[in-house]
């Protein structure tokens, strides 16, 4: 009993790109990134994910060089501090700096400041 061959296919041709059927302008990406974290529920996540880019603007340039913001979630901002002495300099700021992140972020998404003193070890702890 012999087996059917089947004949081999040829790979499909690639489109050419110079082909004027094909051309159209390139869309923004922009709206099409928005429109995917808003299906996923994802936009408040992206909002306080801005606090790294803009922390400067919220802590002001003598606070950030001592300070660095590690994360935002559920309305908790975690900044690290090089010393105790920025440690108490951030916690007697700390309602300015929920009043200005929310102001530059958007409303309600700085609740309350904690502080972690040391230095980042690399592996998501500090050191105390």
């Amino acid at each position: 009993m012999s087996a059917k061959r089947r004949p081999k296919r040829r790979p499909a041709e690639p489109p050419d790109p110079d082909d004027p059927s094909r051309k159209r302008e390139p869309a923004p990406l922009k709206p099409l990134l928005e429109s995917f974290a808003s299906h996923r529920g994802w936009e408040r996540r992206l909002e306080g994910a801005r606090i790294h880019a803009v922390w400067e603007e919220i802590a002001g340039a003598a606070l950030a060089a001592h300070t660095e913001p590690v994360r935002l979630h559920g309305g908790v901002l975690v900044v690290r501090v090089a010393s105790s002495t920025w440690a108490t300099q951030v916690r007697y700021l700390s309602s300015d700096l929920v009043e200005r992140a929310n102001a530059v972020l958007g409303a309600d998404q700085v609740h309350r400041v904690t502080v972690v003193t040391g230095a980042d070890d690399g592996r998501g702890r500090t050191r105390r």
